[in-house]
């Protein structure tokens, strides 16, 4: 079955400080690793609805989907969403190398992150990528 997100409210960005959006973003990680996924999914949801032309958003959301198993969904939110909205993001990319390595696609995952390693500069990314790489060994 495919994945749809459906979104119920269109926010101005402006409406939402750049500062909420992060401490929502965190608070839907903290949600998702008390596996309050019921939470974590409204939490990420909203601050999709909030900025839905940004990809980082749907690279959160997928990392919640990872975390519950949810590798299509995941995959879609990274593939057909943040990199859609902007294919140079290297955290969209770290985060998809991610969900390789959890799927056992191991050389797929490994060749991603290690471009991002070798070619980035996005020095976040960088270390992502550097600690999957470092705990595949």
């Amino acid at each position: 079955m495919p994945f749809t997100f459906h979104q119920s409210t269109d926010f101005d960005e402006a409406e939402v400080p750049t500062e909420i959006i992060r401490l929502l973003i965190d608070i839907g990680y903290v949600s998702t690793g008390s596996g309050r996924k019921r939470d974590a999914e409204n939490i990420f949801e909203s601050v999709i609805a909030a900025r839905p032309k940004q990809e980082l958003p749907f690279v959160a959301y997928s990392f919640m989907r990872m975390v519950f198993g949810e590798y299509v969904e995941a995959s879609h939110l990274l593939i057909e969403r943040a990199l859609k909205i902007n294919p140079k993001s290297e955290m969209a990319q770290v985060f998809y190398g991610l969900l390789l390595y959890q799927v056992g696609r191991r050389g797929e995952s490994d060749m991603i992150l290690l471009g991002i390693m070798d070619n980035g500069e996005d020095k976040d990314a960088y270390r992502l990528a550097e600690s999957i790489i470092k705990e595949g060994k």
